[in-house]
């Protein structure tokens, strides 16, 4: 049986056509050397997430993707929970102003602030959980999570970000999650939290 180590990765396909996600996860995995793809560069389009948390979304998204490519892949499922509104939008942030995936950032953002009229309890928090999985048939992927908090304000500011970054306010430094250049991103947000998590867990494989 041949030995799948995580030495031999040089190449992987993010599970996502989100080209905002490659940008940031470029950056993050500089230092590794891998070069990474979208799996739209390999046709594959969206893979529905019915499952019922992020790890389960993201392991189904990953496994599909290394399945039709045959590489290694890396998938990311995130979201927005607000608290007073039960943790939504939660699994479906992606498409909380409708029933499928055709929701845009501008869609979700108006539906957000609308159901957080006359709410004062504005807290919430970005969570992150990333799957990177060496073939389709790995019984021990590497699983990861960065959870950032913030608050919500009805007032979008800032263009640097997607989806509810506008929204998004940090109080440890007085902006939103939009306001902010990519290095300072990548120190903060829910991702990058995920990311080095999984850049630790390659090291320690990896010596």
């Amino acid at each position: 049986m041949k030995n799948y180590s995580y030495k031999q990765i040089k190449e992987i396909v993010i599970a996502s056509t989100n080209r905002n996600k490659l940008k940031e996860f470029s950056e993050l995995f500089k230092e590794l050397n891998i070069v990474l793809y979208l799996q739209s560069e390999f046709g594959i389009n969206y893979n529905e997430e019915n499952n019922n948390t992020f790890f389960e979304n993201a392991l189904n998204k990953a496994r599909h993707v290394s399945r039709l490519t045959g590489l290694p892949a890396l998938a990311e499922d995130s979201g927005l929970c607000v608290e007073s509104l039960q943790n939504k939008p939660g699994i479906f942030s992606a498409r909380y102003a409708s029933n499928n995936r055709s929701s845009n950032d501008i869609d979700n953002n108006k539906l957000l602030i609308k159901n957080l009229e006359g709410i004062k309890n504005r807290n919430a928090y970005y969570i992150s959980n990333i799957v990177l999985i060496r073939n389709p048939n790995d019984y021990v992927p590497i699983m990861t999570y960065g959870i950032c908090k913030g608050t919500i304000v009805d007032e979008p500011f800032g263009t640097n970000g997607f989806g509810y970054d506008p929204h998004f306010f940090l109080p440890s430094i007085g902006k939103t999650m939009a306001s902010i250049s990519i290095n300072e991103k990548n120190n903060i947000s829910h991702r990058s939290i995920a990311s080095k998590k999984l850049i630790q867990e390659l090291n320690l494989i990896n010596n």
